[in-house]
């Protein structure tokens, strides 16, 4: 039996056409000649579905930046078909210089920047970079763009310092996309310069007795209550604050690769609630006289207005007993040296004067006891016993007047 000539032949086109077909639907990448299809977009750029995740468990890696490669920009087919290949090579090259650690590959990122992706890998400046880094909590962030220039093909990869907010250019050229050399030498040019940027970061641990205390280091929240977080060595300023607690602030020098631990204790703001013990303790110490200040208890202005009183009744009766002493003949004429009138009125002003230092011997004496006796919260009006008339009596034997 003769088997047909374009059978076998049939067959071996197909084994050879077989592997283009695998590479498109697999990779995502584009084989058929310039006249066939048009140029992927950056939505369909080869190698995003593929992850290209490179990270390795390390045990020391928890301290090393964060680096991401969001991805490259390529505006000339050529370079389109060998984006994926340029993706490989510069993550490998990135994490070769042992100073990074992935934080997350090509997939991961679109799917976390959603909308933002594409402006973000045509992005070369701190200030559209910086949302991005923080989005995917990478230290450092790259971009790269290959393309046709001047001086030929030229990829330039722009690396985002998340700590020290700017944006470092390296710049390659070659004879096209597919050459290795020009490849590697890409790769070798990031990884100086992560080995330039690369600093471990430091563990700090914040242990606080407040639940719903909120944790800053600098203008950044880091959490709430006890956390922990990777953050650049260095001096920061940490504020532990909760409301209706007092805040506490400290300030740390952090390490390469240390690990810190705070441990905040927040009082609560105000006095704390009066208890029994504290209840006879303050008592205790009114009535030894540590309670309201003396300036704020009526019965030291009950007293001021005792001691005027009797000012006040000194200085009349003075007056009265100035009348009184000239109230004789001095020159043998048979009349007084003062008139009825004069006298009538140094009466009138002996009289008031007595009333004056009684009253206001009265006042004062009984406003002092009640300064130096009563408890300053169970104040009553200044006592007025006779008791205290002794000692008005004896002013006003001293020093009043009558006629």
């Amino acid at each position: 039996m003769r088997i047909p000539i374009f059978a076998p032949a049939a067959f071996v086109a197909l084994v050879l056409l077989a592997p283009s077909s695998w590479a498109q639907e697999g990779l995502g990448l584009d084989l058929s000649s310039e006249t066939s299809a048009p140029a992927p977009t950056d939505a369909q750029q080869p190698g995003l579905d593929m992850g290209l995740d490179l990270r390795e468990e390390d045990p020391n890696a928890a301290l090393l930046p964060r680096f991401v490669l969001l991805g490259i920009e390529t505006p000339e087919r050529a370079g389109a078909q060998q984006a994926t290949v340029w993706l490989k090579e510069l993550a490998r090259g990135a994490l070769s210089s042992g100073m990074v650690t992935l934080g997350a590959n090509l997939q991961e990122a679109r799917e976390r920047l959603d909308a933002g992706y594409d402006a973000a890998v045509r992005c070369s400046a701190a200030t559209c970079l910086a949302e991005p880094a923080e989005s995917l909590d990478a230290d450092l962030v790259t971009t790269a763009r290959l393309s046709l220039e001047d001086a030929g093909w030229t990829l330039r990869a722009w690396t985002y310092d998340r700590d020290r907010n700017v944006v470092h250019e390296d710049v390659v050229s070659g004879r096209n996309p597919k050459d290795a050399a020009f490849q590697k030498e890409a790769a070798g040019k990031l990884s100086n310069r992560m080995m330039m940027l690369g600093r471990p970061r430091a563990m700090l641990k914040v242990t606080v007795n407040v639940p719903q205390a909120v944790v800053k280091v600098g203008e950044r929240i880091i959490g709430v209550g006890t956390v922990e977080a990777r953050l650049p060595p260095g001096k920061h300023v940490v504020e532990i604050s909760a409301d209706e607690y007092s805040t506490v602030t400290k300030t740390l020098d952090l390490k390469p690769g240390a690990r810190e631990e705070v441990e905040a204790r927040l009082e609560i703001s105000g006095p704390a609630p009066e208890g029994p013990e504290e209840a006879v303790a303050r008592l205790s110490k009114s009535r030894a006289g540590g309670g309201t200040p003396i300036y704020k208890r009526p019965a030291f202005y009950s007293a001021l207005v005792g001691l005027a009183a009797v000012g006040v009744g000194a200085v009349m009766g003075m007056g009265a007993k100035d009348v009184e002493k000239r109230a004789v003949d001095a020159d043998g004429d048979g009349v007084i040296d003062v008139t009825r009138k004069e006298r009538l009125d140094a009466k009138s002003q002996a009289d008031l004067a007595t009333v004056l230092l009684i009253g206001g011997g009265v006042a004062t004496a009984g406003s002092v006891t009640w300064l130096l006796v009563v408890p300053s919260r169970s104040e009553a009006p200044a006592p007025t016993s006779a008791g205290t008339g002794s000692a008005a009596t004896a002013v006003h034997v001293v020093v009043g007047g009558s006629f």
